[in-house]
């Protein structure tokens, strides 16, 4: 690939969330934009036999449960080179009205979604496994700045996120690693399915008339992410970027 600002040439970027929805997107957008990806999962057959596929020799699956936080120092421990870029995916939801309140929930919500990329990227920081002038990219979610019902353990992480990535990219702004968040608004997803099954064709029919494009697919994310991955974007953090097919801003 002709080397550009927007190309990844020469870059490996460490994804969590990588075996799925966004996270897979973002490794395949990657590599198309001829950087290497360090994808990190539960499940990585997928993933593994996308790289066997196109034979991408410097990108590698890692099997890990980021839950086990005790153990993300052995994580960062293996990696072998330094990065150049950090992509947090991983994350999930439930829906919880606060009279459902249950801590165990909001327990687990928390660790996928927000504690596991704090223990992460400072650990990648304290081992310097990360290089001077890259960029980090946590997906957020229009959750964040809507008071969805049911949504607010959920759109508590997501908030946290946003908060925190303003405070890294000015604590880190002297080594010029920018850092930045995306908020998505609906992407057709396995996560978007599971809203289905549990809400119904009729009111998730319903939410999707809201957006003046329609629901998102994963590939409407993951190609921002690699902008913000690439030194096009050398002069932007600090900033939660919305993409959302106009949901917050025209209805």
């Amino acid at each position: 690939m002709k080397d550009n600002n927007f190309s990844l040439n020469g870059k490996t970027i460490l994804v969590t969330g990588a075996t799925s929805g966004i996270g897979f997107e973002v490794c395949k957008q990657i590599a198309t934009a001829g950087g290497h990806f360090i994808g990190i999962g539960r499940n990585i057959e997928k993933l593994q036999n996308y790289i066997d596929d196109n034979k991408l020799k410097q990108s590698k699956a890692v099997k890990f449960d980021l839950v086990d936080l005790e153990n993300i120092h052995l994580l960062v421990a293996g990696l072998t080179i330094k990065i150049d870029g950090f992509v947090h995916s991983a994350g999930i939801a439930q829906i919880s009205p606060m009279h459902f309140f249950n801590y165990s929930d909001y327990e687990n919500i928390r660790k996928i979604n927000l504690d596991c990329v704090l223990v992460l990227f400072s650990e990648l920081l304290k081992k310097k496994k990360i290089n001077k002038q890259s960029s980090v990219v946590f997906i957020s979610s229009i959750s964040a700045i809507r008071g969805t019902k049911g949504n607010g353990l959920y759109a508590i992480t997501k908030s946290a996120l946003d908060t925190i990535s303003k405070v890294y990219a000015n604590e880190l702004s002297s080594k010029y690693i920018r850092v930045n968040t995306i908020q998505p608004g609906m992407v057709q997803t396995d996560m978007a399915l599971e809203a289905e099954n549990i809400l119904s064709k009729e009111i998730m029919d319903a939410d999707r008339s809201k957006y003046p494009l329609g629901y998102g697919e994963a590939q409407d994310i993951a190609l921002p992410v690699v902008f913000l991955l690439s030194s096009a974007s050398k002069w932007i953090t600090g900033q939660s970027i919305v993409i959302d097919g106009g949901r917050t801003s025209c209805l």
